[in-house]
């Protein structure tokens, strides 16, 4: 049995007013270079994910956040580096702070439009996960998706519960 490399990742997409916030990734980044996506990152070892949710928001952007609620779960095959990814998406609302400038990239509040026609979104965000992630829906869905390289996609699946 060969050794796998894994992840436990999320994405906390913070709410402020009628906007959220979004990260462009710097071009020197090793996974999802010049991608937008939702602040977030990975868990640390023993790490819950709202733990880790609210010490990644913090660090990358200054924010505290509040009433963090699971969207979206998926895995991630990263075929060009031999990773798989565990995502949880998150929505949650600012709390308090001031955006600072981050390490990863530049940091945008943005509508639900404005993100939709981002040029280089992460290619999960279909339309009918963001619909959902933005919804008001209850429910968590789950997919999958496998990148041949970078943030190509090649195949993805919402999973039917």
């Amino acid at each position: 049995m060969s050794d796998r490399k894994i992840h436990a990742t999320f994405e906390c997409f913070v709410k402020k007013d009628d906007k959220y916030l979004m990260l462009h990734r710097n071009s020197d980044k090793k996974i999802m270079p010049n991608v937008w996506m939702a602040p977030g990152g990975k868990r640390e070892q023993g790490e819950g994910l709202f733990e880790a949710a609210h010490r990644e928001v913090m660090e990358e952007t200054g924010l505290k956040i509040k009433n963090l609620k699971i969207r979206a779960t998926g895995v991630g095959w990263l075929q060009d580096i031999g990773t798989e990814v565990f995502f949880h998406m998150i929505v949650a609302d600012f709390k308090n702070g001031e955006v600072i400038d981050s390490p990863d990239g530049e940091l945008r509040w943005l509508t639900v439009d404005e993100i939709k026609k981002l040029p280089n979104l992460l290619a999960e965000f279909s339309s009918e996960i963001l619909d959902h992630i933005f919804g008001d829906k209850k429910n968590v869905i789950s997919y999958k998706a496998i990148y041949d390289h970078g943030n190509h996609m090649v195949e993805f699946t919402l999973e039917k519960n």
